[in-house]
């Protein structure tokens, strides 16, 4: 569904009391989506893994054809791989599209 899409990535609330809030963009390209467990799987490029905080919530605006898509969720999991820094963010709250009008 979002294969080869690109993604932005931002933290829009941090869970702990005394959390980092993070309030820089990243630009990711996912490399796989399962439906089934709602999990977007995400290169990070030169970006190190533990700028990715396990204790925020995420605003992730996928960059499809037919315009962004908008999810919001959290981040489970951030491993190396032969691919390169990945990220496993959580859908939380649906897709819905970003309208300006």
């Amino acid at each position: 569904m979002f294969g080869e899409c690109s993604a932005d990535l931002r933290m829009v609330r941090v869970i702990l009391k005394d959390g980092f809030f993070d309030d820089l963009s990243y630009h990711c390209k996912i490399i796989r989506y399962i439906e089934e467990e709602e999990s977007i799987y995400l290169l990070t490029g030169k970006v190190d893994l533990p700028t990715f905080s396990l204790d925020g919530i995420y605003e992730c605006t996928i960059h499809t054809e037919d315009g962004p898509v908008i999810c919001t969720g959290t981040i489970r999991e951030r491993y190396w791989s032969k691919a390169g820094r990945v990220i496993v963010f959580r859908v939380e709250n649906g897709f819905y599209k970003n309208n300006l009008n």
